[in-house]
């Protein structure tokens, strides 16, 4: 049985969603962290090519043969939202809710009365998969299609307005800067 790592391409792709319950309300928090390892055991591929593209968000939940993905890590949370998940919580509800939240976290909307009864996981965007066994690597999208800022690159060539009305083709790079440079020589 080999060990398999799941990760996504790119960082800020990985989210954690938190389904919070109380009196018939529900409150959806999500937060997303830049980086995220998550491990699962299995004898066979668990992902294809196809699945590893990822172009509707996958869920780490459990595999074909009934073992589950488990969490390895989320690392260093970036953002967090949280909104009404149904037409009972009023947006009054939602604001006790994230300054409970920004107070203390888990114990101050405990304190509330919220429970957070389910969990979910989230990739977006293409996902690279490492047989642990044999340090192989699948990604959705392959290493020299993205820029070393994580950016997809593309053979493209902009050709949309970039400023004034010039297209990227009509800019000169090369241009002399638009203000006259003063002399600074003293002429004896």
């Amino acid at each position: 049985m080999a060990t398999w790592n799941l990760s996504p391409q790119y960082k800020k792709s990985a989210v954690e969603k938190q389904f919070w319950y109380k009196d018939g309300k529900v409150i959806i928090r999500e937060e997303g962290f830049r980086w995220a390892n998550f491990k699962v055991e299995s004898e066979e591929r668990p992902l294809t090519d196809e699945e590893l593209k990822n172009e509707d968000g996958y869920e780490l939940s459990c595999i074909a043969n009934d073992e589950c993905w488990e969490m390895w890590d989320m690392t260093d949370g970036c953002w967090a939202d949280s909104t009404a998940g149904n037409d009972k919580t009023t947006d009054e509800d939602v604001e006790e809710f994230e300054e409970a939240w920004e107070e203390d976290s888990y114990e101050a909307v405990e304190a509330l009365g919220w429970t957070n009864d389910d969990t979910e996981y989230w990739y977006y965007g293409p996902l690279e998969l490492t047989n642990e066994d044999t340090e192989e690597v699948f990604q959705g999208e392959p290493d020299e299609n993205i820029s070393v800022s994580g950016v997809p690159l593309t053979s493209e060539t902009v050709k949309e307005p970039v400023k004034n009305n010039t297209t990227s083709e009509s800019v000169n790079p090369h241009a002399a800067w638009p203000f006259p440079i003063a002399d600074t020589k003293k002429e004896d």
